[in-house]
């Protein structure tokens, strides 16, 4: 099944401009408050596999919600589904740069400057917020940015690579396990 081009990119094109406000946001925050989220990134091979097993831990969470994913494939079914593999992957490791860097990178950070636990709550509320595709996306947004939150600050040195490996592939493999389910569905 393939969907009309304009879906796609009207997607993407949409997508692109939401990540750049976001982008704008993060770096205008950034230099505003004084912080270097891209100093926060160290690439170390161990990183990238507490990156990608984070991944795999957060892909079995979205998989035992099926309601939540259900909800997610309505409404998110038709645009992925239009997508290739291709622009879903640089979607993907856009989102998880993008966001990670504004939220992980910037806003919980800043906020921990007036208290770290409240940062952390209201920090992750927002990124569920963010994500309310449906109120239960939402809770487990909320949740799953918790998590991110954590990865960020441990085990080790604090490092935004971990998150940002853990949002880009959990992403990468919804998008595509969300496209693949609509396209069978609706073939």
């Amino acid at each position: 099944m393939t969907l009309p081009s304009d879906t796609r990119r009207e997607f993407l094109n949409q997508s692109a401009a939401f990540l750049f406000i976001l982008l704008c946001l993060a770096l205008g925050l950034s230099h505003w408050a004084g912080l270097t989220p891209l100093s926060q990134i160290h690439w170390t091979m161990r990183d990238v596999l507490i990156g990608l097993i984070a991944a795999g831990v957060m892909i079995l969470v979205f998989s035992r919600f099926t309601s939540v994913r259900n909800q997610a494939e309505r409404i998110l079914g038709p645009a992925l589904a239009s997508c290739r593999w291709d622009d879903l992957l640089i979607l993907a490791a856009l989102v998880g740069l993008i966001e990670e860097l504004l939220f992980r990178g910037v806003l919980e950070p800043w906020a921990a400057r007036i208290h770290p636990v409240l940062a952390f709550c209201g920090v992750n509320l927002l990124f569920g917020l963010l994500h309310a595709v449906s109120v239960w996306y939402a809770v487990v947004a909320t949740i799953l940015g918790g998590f991110l939150s954590l990865l960020a600050h441990g085990p080790g040195d604090f490092n935004l690579l971990r998150p940002i490996i853990a949002h880009a592939v959990y992403d990468y493999i919804g998008f595509l396990w969300l496209a693949s389910e609509y396209r069978g569905a609706n073939s």
